[in-house]
């Protein structure tokens, strides 16, 4: 097992980066665009974005998450049962807080959608903090043991 380790090693990263570089574009980027738009403008952007990106993010994610699982018992470095952890925050963060905000905008079906808008992104924003910076830190506990790997004699 430890010959597919380099392999493992950037298949965790790969998806670590790539689950880190959506929730940084959705909160910095993203986010300060739909919360300055008009509602009639920001609605079909949020549905066509969430609805492309959300089931790739939990593949590439589950991917980062099961190489850093099998990484820490190949290993035995805590920084990949770290990363495991933080990545697991981001879990509770999009299936309790942010999905469902974002299926009230997906399905768009109450008729006072438009003006609970502003608050409903504005809460969005604040649980999507919560993950870029799970996701963040998730990466770089990933990035210890490969720039700088434990020294065995």
């Amino acid at each position: 097992m430890k010959r597919f380790e380099p392999s493992l090693q950037l298949i965790a990263l790969l998806g670590g980066a790539v689950t880190f570089g959506t929730a940084y574009y959705l909160m910095f980027l993203a986010h300060p665009a739909w919360s300055a738009a008009p509602f009639e403008a920001f609605l079909p952007v949020f549905q066509g974005l969430i609805l492309k990106i959300g089931g790739s993010q939990i593949i590439v994610s589950d991917i980062a998450l099961v190489a850093s699982v099998t990484l820490f018992f190949v290993s035995k470095d805590w920084f990949w049962l770290i990363a495991v952890a933080l990545l697991l925050v981001s879990l509770p963060v999009t299936m309790y807080l942010l999905m469902p905000i974002n299926f009230q905008f997906i399905e768009a079906t109450d008729p006072d959608l438009a003006s609970k808008a502003p608050v409903l992104l504005k809460s969005w924003g604040q649980y999507q903090i919560i993950r870029t910076i799970a996701d963040g830190l998730a990466f770089v506990a990933m990035c210890k043991p490969v720039i700088w790997p434990k020294q065995t004699a």
